[in-house]
């Protein structure tokens, strides 16, 4: 445990999370300039979420790429959710960097629910409930507007009679010891759990595992799932596969200054779901602070994609806190409001389609992209 707060998998507690000490304790990578620099080479531009810092440290994202830049290797993305009840808008910052690198380079995206993690982890929770999230999760996710030819969802528990197979080729490489040293659980975990960790690493492992071809996947995820995933990179060491790439960003704080933005805690957060009254009612009722830590301006610093725009609030926060706190509140409202009618509007699009991208079969090579750059590059 990081001293003055918990971050695991499954829980961030603590008043603030100090991202240094994350860096220090995980043992990652910081985002430097030249990791820039090389994502301006492989994308042909720097996303804004990693400008302004919300993704703040990697694992072997430098070899990434350059398996991007020279073509060296096959590039997918993964990352995914915990069905664990409905998403909010903290739950999109790894997912508007991956579409924006799926598009940027044609690449496919698998997007895991994982629907037996949160029947096992919680015990309130049946495994019917859990389905019932993992759809809802679904509908949040395809509303995003991710490529439909680039596109899979290994829903756990739905597909199953290929996944469950597949993950024993990793799972019978996973040590006991290892879980407990790397991923912190202890002898009072139950089986399930253990196990999961393999599935959860299974995605990012599955094409070179299955085709032989050289493939390296890019994970973008939040920063706590980092341990699971370190297992996945173990597993790449131990059979001798090549280590997928991880890029983590930061929490959202919740609506009053919470560390972390969770839907455990409905008043911390502002769900995909809301409608505009309750959207306005959370921002304009949420804390006020310095730029860093106060809730609108960061949000803010996800849904705007101007720089200039969003750089001008910063420093009215600077010059002003109640001035600048409520020209955030204004501006993300702005944003904020007409950005959930229209996702809402799409979740009773695919309302009916999300079996129609479920991965129904083990991964094959024609299922990967060229990885090219757009054309006006």
């Amino acid at each position: 445990m990081i001293p003055g707060f918990e971050i695991t998998p499954w829980l961030v507690k603590g008043d603030r999370v100090d991202y240094r000490k994350v860096l220090s304790y995980f043992n990652l990578r910081p985002i430097t300039p030249d990791v820039r620099n090389m994502m301006r080479d492989a994308f042909g531009d720097v996303n804004y979420l990693v400008r302004r810092g919300l993704f703040f440290a990697h694992r072997e994202m430098r070899q990434a790429l350059l398996d991007l830049k020279y073509r060296r290797r096959r590039v997918y993305l993964f990352t995914g959710r915990g069905a664990s009840g409905p998403m909010h808008i903290g739950h999109l910052v790894p997912l508007l960097l991956a579409r924006w690198m799926q598009r940027r380079r044609n690449l496919t995206l698998i997007f895991q629910i994982s629907d037996d993690e949160k029947f096992v982890l919680r015990p309130k929770f049946t495994l019917e409930q859990v389905r019932v999230f993992a759809r809802d999760n679904a509908l949040d996710f395809l509303a995003l507007g991710f490529d439909p030819d680039r596109t899979k969802i290994i829903w756990d528990t739905m597909v199953a009679s290929w996944l469950y197979p597949l993950t024993l080729k990793v799972a019978k490489h996973v040590k006991i010891s290892e879980l407990k040293t790397v991923v912190k659980i202890d002898d009072s975990w139950n089986v399930g759990i253990a196990f999961y960790i393999a599935v959860q690493s299974l995605p990012a492992l599955m094409y070179e595992l299955e085709v032989a071809f050289p493939v390296r996947s890019i994970v973008p995820m939040a920063v706590d799932q980092d341990p699971i995933l370190r297992v996945a990179q173990r597993l790449a060491d131990r059979l001798g596969l090549t280590k997928p790439a991880l890029i983590h960003s930061r929490f959202l704080p919740g609506l009053r200054g919470e560390p972390k933005m969770g839907a455990s805690n409905p008043k911390s957060a502002i769900f995909l779901t809301d409608g505009p009254e309750e959207v306005k009612e959370k921002v304009e009722g949420s804390s006020c602070g310095p730029p860093e830590i106060c809730p609108s301006v960061q949000y803010l610093k996800v849904f705007e994609e101007d720089d200039h725009v969003f750089y001008s609030v910063w420093e009215q926060c600077l010059k002003d806190r109640v001035q600048g706190c409520d020209l955030a509140k204004r501006k993300l409202l702005d944003i904020l409001i007409p950005f959930m009618e229209e996702h809402q509007r799409l979740r009773r699009e695919y309302q009916d389609k999300v079996d129609e991208f479920l991965m129904k079969e083990p991964p094959k090579m024609e299922d990967l992209g060229e990885g090219l750059l757009p054309p006006h590059h």
